[in-house]
């Protein structure tokens, strides 16, 4: 791969990175359409680790409060208790949704690797979690505070982020359907309940 390449590459990650879509199927589906040579899984897991640099940075604060509080300590030191309480649940809720996907990766890195980097394969995750975004986004009115999250929701939104590995489905995307979606059915509960 060249340095134009690399460069072209690097520059549809940092444009595709922060939009719900898959900025992992625009690594692969933009050198197929030009015929470039596919750069691969460790040119794409750079560019990523590059992002994760980014953002890790751009948020130090509130990592660095979600840490102190997810372990028992307080900060900042003028904070509410309430504050303090929601910072660590939090903490706790973002543990528990990225085990779905490290067990996922684990067990299923190889097949991710060897046999899902295929444009038609990308092509058509693209469009389902499209028609699935639009369907989610359609349910207007399914809010809920960030306060009346609880461990179901973290584990849902969790298993969402899992599905992201294969190629072609975006990680915010999906996790924001899966959130869009729990907002729905908890609506529909609460909206059943008193007749049951």
């Amino acid at each position: 791969m060249s340095l134009l390449h690399a460069i072209i590459l690097a520059l549809v990650q940092a444009l595709t990175e922060f939009l719900p879509v898959s900025s992992t199927a625009h690594l692969i589906l933009f050198p197929w359409l030009l015929g470039w040579p596919d750069p691969g899984l460790a040119f794409d897991v750079a560019l990523h680790a590059g992002t994760l640099l980014a953002v890790v940075l751009y948020f130090c604060k509130d990592w660095l409060t979600l840490i102190v509080c997810g372990l028992g300590g307080k900060y900042p030191a003028n904070a509410p208790v309430e504050e303090l309480s929601q910072h660590r649940r939090m903490f706790w809720y973002m543990v528990a949704g990225t085990i779905p996907a490290a067990v996922v990766g684990k067990l299923f890195h190889h097949q991710v690797e060897d046999t899902l980097r295929t444009p038609m394969i990308v092509g058509v995750s693209l469009v389902a979690v499209g028609l699935l975004m639009w369907v989610a986004d359609s349910m207007q009115g399914l809010t809920r505070k960030l306060e009346q999250s609880n461990w179901g929701d973290a584990i849902g939104i969790g298993t969402a982020q899992a599905i992201a590995l294969w190629p072609g489905v975006s990680r915010s995307g999906i996790t924001i359907t899966a959130g869009l979606f729990q907002a729905g059915i908890r609506s529909i509960y609460t909206v059943l309940r008193p007749w049951r």
